[in-house]
């Protein structure tokens, strides 16, 4: 695992192209998001309505990222030191809504990762520590994770980010089936459950 590891890091792409002098003169960290987004999303009615959505839920927005303000500035330069996309410093306002204590059912923490996945990547539990719930150690280990899916999947952020959600093995099928089919294996081109679809234009 770990040697998978190592070898996504090397075949990640370079981020939105802008100088460190550029980003250290912004003084917003969602500025600095903006800033570096390079993940393409198509103008699709299900992407459409969750745009619609947030815009009517400004007062849930507003908690998200007060919530968010003592993780996020972290968690984008881990992003940018391991040239991983930026936007993927949102993916808790979907999983936890930015709350590190967040717990439903097996999943925990801002990344809402299941114990398996966090015994495999390193975390550690007991009677008193639950390492899914430190957000510095939580974030290490789930974009430790991310750079494993890309690599399994396709090479996609996208791919990885449903195979977070809805298990690597059902991405990992649909997009044998399209190589099979000679079709494409961008996330959007896969044929998938309901769950995983719905999930990816949050």
């Amino acid at each position: 695992l770990a040697e998978a590891i190592a070898d996504s890091v090397q075949h990640v792409p370079v981020s939105a192209d802008i100088s460190q002098t550029e980003l250290s003169e912004l003084d917003d960290v969602w500025h600095r998001i903006a800033r570096q987004m390079t993940i393409v999303a198509p103008d699709n009615s299900d992407i459409r309505a969750q745009r619609a959505f947030y815009q009517r839920h400004q007062k849930f927005l507003d908690q998200v990222s007060t919530r968010a303000e003592p993780f996020l500035y972290h968690i984008v330069l881990e992003l940018e030191k391991r040239r991983m996309p930026v936007e993927l410093a949102l993916l808790p306002i979907v999983e936890s809504a930015f709350n590190p204590l967040a717990q439903a059912g097996a999943p925990a923490g801002l990344w809402q990762m299941v114990p398996q996945t966090a015994r495999n990547f390193g975390l550690k539990r007991n009677d008193w520590y639950d390492g899914r719930k430190d957000p510095i150690a939580s974030t290490a280990a789930t974009l430790d994770y991310l750079q494993y899916l890309y690599n399994m999947l396709g090479q996609d952020w996208l791919n990885a980010v449903a195979g977070y959600n809805s298990g690597e093995g059902n991405i990992e099928k649909a997009i044998n089936r399209n190589k099979q089919a000679g079709l494409p294996i961008d996330f959007w081109s896969l044929k998938l459950s309901r769950k995983s679809t719905a999930y990816m234009p949050k």
